[in-house]
């Protein structure tokens, strides 16, 4: 639970659910996947991995996750395309999981890459009941102190001007030394949103995440093209709707989120496609540990991750990470060898540090369907 005094320009937070899922196969390990979901609509989730999604799994061979996530996604129908896209991308985490364990390398390398090392900005910034933009500065330049290069704040919940003011005090606390991205949670007016990004850009932000509705793509090209950088589209998952972006120049980063996207599988597909166009990548985490982890192994493997989102409110089982996934050096994180995700099922219950864990449903080999 939250305590409902923060909020953004669509939300206010009152509690944040996540669907997390957990594979064990019968040689005894355990691999483990989160999927995005819509708050309201988590049960769909939720469902499709139990009711539809385990059975398929049910005493297959984890080394043909491909195939297996693949027909998930295009087999039998969920109750709608995201929930599909949401739950394949949480089997896709998890078994990539499971084949690193069963290897004894960390995800970054099982996923190829050559270093343990993903950079990473801080996120948070969202309005606060009672609040200054004094406040605000204070909480980002804290990011700063624990080693962030680079920071996110919200916008496009109040009048321009009230926006400016804030972004103006963080860039002042910040001097030069942290780039400053903002998110405007699609909030802008898209007559007045070029205004807007002049006078963003003026006072010191770098990039601008969801200026306006994702499927406005010819008008964050505009923007992208002549006013400040875009960053987008954490809530897509067909593939289709990335490449519109970057065949139509509407973005400077491209964002996605894994436990949408297709997992590792399908992020990677995405990063590969964003390189050949010179475009960098971003992933999007604004969950638990789980994501937030799997994230930082797929930026570890991916050179041309540009920088991997690290949630400063959102950060949900924060304390269930392994010490080097909470230490930030210079912009940077750095994994340690620990084979797999490195963060372990966690435990039914209370968590250290808030928040509680429920068992929406178990499944086993011998679970057998009602008559």
């Amino acid at each position: 639970m939250l305590d409902g005094r923060s909020w953004n320009p669509a939300f206010r937070w009152h509690e944040r659910r996540a669907p997390l899922l957990v594979i064990e196969t019968d040689a005894g390990i355990a691999g483990v996947g989160e999927a995005w979901s819509r708050q309201a609509q988590i049960g769909l989730v939720l469902d499709d991995l139990a009711l539809r999604c385990a059975p398929a799994l049910l005493g297959r061979e984890p080394a043909a996750h491909a195939d297996l996530v693949a027909g998930l996604r295009q087999g039998d129908p969920a109750p709608a395309a995201w929930v599909a896209a949401a739950t394949a991308s949480a089997i896709d985490l998890a078994l990539w999981d499971i084949a690193a364990q069963a290897r004894g390398e960390p995800l970054w390398r099982a996923l190829g890459g050559a270093r343990g090392r993903a950079r990473v900005y801080a996120s948070g910034g969202l309005y606060r009941d009672g609040t200054t933009p004094d406040d605000l500065a204070g909480e980002m330049t804290g990011y700063v102190a624990d080693g962030h290069t680079a920071v996110k704040m919200k916008i496009g919940a109040l009048a321009r001007d009230a926006d400016l003011a804030r972004v103006r005090a963080v860039r002042a606390a910040l001097g030069p030394r942290a780039t400053l991205w903002v998110d405007a949670v699609n909030r802008l007016d898209r007559a007045a949103a070029p205004a807007t990004c002049d006078a963003l850009r003026t006072a010191g932000a770098a990039a601008i995440q969801a200026p306006l509705p994702f499927d406005d793509v010819a008008g964050m090209a505009s923007l992208d093209a002549g006013h400040l950088p875009v960053i987008a589209n954490e809530s897509a998952y067909r593939e289709e709707a990335f490449v519109e972006l970057l065949d139509t120049g509407a973005v400077t980063y491209l964002q996605f989120c894994l436990g949408l996207c297709g997992g590792y599988t399908g992020a990677a597909r995405l990063d590969a496609l964003a390189s050949q166009r010179g475009i960098g990548s971003t992933p999007q985490c604004f969950s638990t540990a789980v994501l937030q982890a799997a994230s930082l192994h797929f930026a570890a493997a991916h050179e041309n991750v540009v920088s991997c989102e690290v949630h400063r409110f959102h950060d949900h089982l924060h304390a269930a990470l392994p010490a080097s996934m909470r230490r930030v050096e210079a912009g940077c994180i750095h994994l340690d060898d620990a084979p797999g995700l490195g963060v372990a099922p966690p435990a039914l219950g209370a968590q250290p540090g808030g928040g509680e864990v429920r068992l929406h449903r178990q499944v086993s080999l011998h679970e057998t369907s009602p008559s």
